[in-house]
């Protein structure tokens, strides 16, 4: 049963998340075409803002999370209740205290961007957009019991339903030419009135679910190595946006956005396919000796590799053409910023098996030096760079911060202390994709497209992805031993499952 509710999670997953990644594809052009570019710019810094205002969780959400998980495994009703009632009344205190935060932020938003806009005007507008997001927090205790108990997937056509619908609304509010202040307002109506729907089905699912109004301390025990790797995280994905709006201009941040909305939206969704397989690593990683973990890794690494090097050789050869007929030829990057956007997304897609091995065996102790100086060296970096290159700026020390240190630390200890091997193979594995990456990048990008509309672009994308698709697939089948493995692996995973349906 735990096993058929995760396949029906993941599918309802991934199924919703790329129909709204789809959507925004959309959503994008109709925003960057209907508002102004300083107001676009706004929209994207008070995202960013906002994912510093939300660390304000630093992990306990994911704690509590795990011991309801822990709890359902045991059918433990009274802990479960005790936990429910700690995780609203802590859900409820964050919610307010991000509010009392993002109150006075707000007096200083207007230094962070360029934007030719009142500050008054801002200081509204991002209340607004932080009140629109923090709502949810007051309504996530009871989606979280559901969270633990597998059954997420009867929710969720409700919880992505209320974000497609947001999305359609915001899009038709900008084509009909509405102020940005009067386009966030309904979103905050429709996510009151569909989470409280939401939890009221969510009761009756669990009639015994009691609010006791216990806050127990103990269960938000145990974040104290997560707190480094959020705060890393959080540096490197949202302060480049932060930076470019408060140092250079509101155009650079529309084009940086249009850029990482694309890579960032594949990197999303091989990371949803990748969670898939997570438990069943974890699994493996704890359970069987290092010399099987070691190969299961081996296998997971090439793999990610692989998908690296397609995606960034793919984008590198079309996403130009991409940006040209979905938002314009104005918000176009050289060819060099272009290549660092690829190196960007091909090391957050390689990194894949070595992050599922931290989180599975819970390294955060043991990786958390190189958590905190990748967000140091991120920020040093970007800032000395982006006077001179700006957008290009910001990408180079992304890429320099990464692998000077996560690329370093990660795999030393993974190779050291789990599987008792050189790491040497690992780097040569890596330094090889890479090369090979490069090159063929260069090589895409030298070939004559002639390209005047959707249907040729997704024509030459469809055969230059074959071609692209076999010679890697030759590459990685003649150097990597791990590749054939992982081949033959999945022919026979084939010729089982035919078996079986004869």
């Amino acid at each position: 049963m735990r096993t058929k509710n995760s396949l029906k999670n993941i599918v309802s997953i991934v199924l919703f998340n790329l129909i709204i990644g789809l959507l925004g594809f959309l959503k994008v052009k109709v925003f960057v075409n209907g508002l102004s570019t300083d107001i676009y710019s706004l929209n994207q810094l008070f995202y960013q803002i906002f994912g510093y205002i939300a660390i304000a969780d630093i992990g306990f959400g994911l704690i509590l999370n795990k011991k309801l998980y822990a709890a359902f495994s045991k059918k433990n009703k009274k802990e479960i209740n005790r936990i429910f009632s700690t995780s609203k009344k802590f859900y409820n205190i964050i919610g307010v205290f991000m509010l009392l935060i993002a109150t006075i932020l707000s007096f200083f938003v207007k230094y962070f961007t360029k934007a030719n806009v009142s500050a008054v005007y801002i200081q509204i507008v991002f209340l607004i957009f932080i009140v629109r997001n923090v709502i949810e927090y007051f309504f996530a205790a009871p989606k979280s019991i559901l969270e633990a108990d597998q059954k997420s997937y009867k929710i969720n056509y409700l919880v992505k339903g209320i974000k497609i619908i947001e999305t359609l609304i915001e899009m038709l509010l900008v084509t009909l030419g509405f102020d940005y202040m009067l386009i966030l307002i309904p979103g905050i109506i429709i996510t009151i009135i569909m989470n409280i729907y939401i939890n009221n089905k969510i009761y009756k699912m669990y009639e015994w679910l009691k609010n006791d109004k216990t806050f127990d301390k103990k269960y938000l025990s145990g974040t104290k190595d997560v707190i480094y790797q959020k705060l890393s995280g959080l540096v490197n994905v949202n302060t480049n946006v932060v930076l470019l709006s408060t140092f250079v201009n509101p155009l650079s941040v529309v084009i940086y956005t249009s850029y990482s909305y694309v890579t960032k939206f594949i990197s999303d969704t091989i990371y949803l396919v990748a969670s898939a397989i997570t438990p069943s690593f974890a699994n493996l990683l704890n359970k069987e000796s290092s010399e099987k973990s070691y190969g299961v890794f081996c296998e997971a690494n090439v793999l990610f590799l692989f998908l690296s090097s397609f995606v960034s050789i793919m984008l590198y050869g079309f996403l130009n053409n991409l940006i040209i007929l979905w938002v314009g030829k104005e918000y176009l990057v050289s060819n060099l910023t272009l290549f660092f956007f690829c190196l960007v997304t091909f090391q957050t897609i390689a990194q894949r098996a070595l992050v599922i091995t931290v989180n599975s065996k819970g390294l955060f102790k043991e990786t958390k030096k190189s958590a905190i100086f990748e967000a140091i060296l991120n920020i040093f970096l970007s800032l000395l760079l982006i006077f001179k290159y700006g957008i290009l700026g910001v990408l180079i020390g992304s890429v320099i911060a990464l692998q000077l240190t996560y690329y370093i630390e990660a795999p030393l200890y993974i190779y050291k202390n789990l599987f008792k091997k050189s790491v040497l193979k690992y780097y040569l594995t890596y330094g090889l994709s890479i090369i090979f990456t490069c090159l063929l990048m260069l090589a895409v990008g030298n070939i004559p497209l002639h390209i005047n509309g959707i249907f040729t672009w997704v024509l030459n994308v469809v055969i230059v992805a074959i071609i692209i698709f076999v010679i890697l697939f030759i590459i990685y089948m003649l150097i990597f031993k791990s590749f054939r493995v992982l081949f033959n692996r999945g022919i026979e995973f084939i010729k089982v499952k035919g078996k079986y349906s004869e």
